[in-house]
């Protein structure tokens, strides 16, 4: 999904991998005008079309003995599609314009929101270049499914915004990081980033002082489904665990929910997934971790 942070596993991929250093060229498919993408992914020789004065080096040239990141590859149209193919296949490019072929050595990491196999059936992508690309697919789950990562994503963007805005102290409550967990994240990683950062700009547009330990309260996140989520007061206080570290409440309050969610749906653990909006093998790992199970 958009947000996960496809391009940031691309790079880390590639910082750990033997062509670390060597380059590693990014390439957004989305932005790529059809009329453009050839030259832009394979180059082109002077005189290939109007105002080209010079030869161009493309994207895979560049990136050769590299990495080559096709973001969004599911948006390149057909035409290029099938003269990406034979690079794969071939491991030869040649510049638009040119007859000459030109071998690159190039590692391709690919990546999309869109459901390729579903755009084989329809005929909006080659299931040849499919099948070639999906050798090794690596799937990112949405932030939704990994709800133990929110806390720690929240305290590094966190931390990012009180050394950017030269704060003291930056951190949320309990009730914050409690919205945040229940929060389904549509735009995943970069809205929970985003959320952040307005919530830190609100907090010292409301009076807060840089010098002060400056804590997030719901009022100051835009994640109304978070707060709508949270428990009721007769099931939860957050003064009951102010006796607590913050990951320890967080737990008590998972297991919490768990509980009441499972009940509620007579023992079933796939209604209780349901209710959480959680996947149920999600849940069912969330509830080992525990000690529910």
């Amino acid at each position: 999904e958009t947000g996960v942070g496809k391009e940031l596993f691309a790079r880390h991929l590639h910082r750990c991998s033997s062509r670390r250093n060597k380059p590693m060229v990014y390439v957004n498919c989305a932005a790529l005008p059809e009329s453009l993408a050839e030259t832009e992914l394979f180059g082109h020789v002077r005189g290939a079309f109007s105002g080209a004065h010079g030869e161009r080096m493309g994207r895979f040239e560049a990136a050769d003995e590299g990495t080559l990141f096709l973001d969004e590859v599911g948006e390149l149209p057909l035409s290029i599609q099938a003269k990406l193919l034979r690079v794969l296949q071939n491991g030869e490019i040649q510049r638009l314009g040119s007859d000459k072929q030109r071998q690159v050595n190039v590692r391709i990491v690919a990546a999309t929101n869109r459901d390729l196999h579903q755009q084989v059936k329809m005929g909006e992508f080659r299931a040849d270049l499919y099948h070639r690309l999906s050798v090794y697919p690596l799937p990112i789950p949405p932030l939704r499914e990994r709800q133990d990562d929110i806390p720690l994503l929240a305290g590094h963007f966190l931390e990012l915004n009180r050394s950017r805005l030269g704060m003291r102290a930056l951190r949320l409550s309990a009730s914050a990081e409690l919205g945040l967990i229940n929060y389904s994240w549509p735009g995943n990683i970069r809205e929970l980033e985003h959320v952040i950062s307005r919530a830190a700009i609100k907090a010292l547009s409301r009076g807060a002082q840089r010098s002060d330990i400056v804590t997030i309260e719901p009022d100051l996140l835009d994640i109304f489904d978070g707060m709508q989520n949270l428990p009721d007061s007769e099931n939860y206080r957050v003064d009951e665990l102010s006796h607590v570290t913050l990951r320890q409440g967080v737990e008590q309050i998972q297991k919490s929910l768990i509980r009441q969610a499972v009940d509620k749906n007579n023992g079933s653990w796939s209604q209780a997934a349901r209710q959480l909006d959680l996947d149920p093998s999600n849940l069912h790992k969330l509830a080992q971790r525990l000690g529910l199970k």
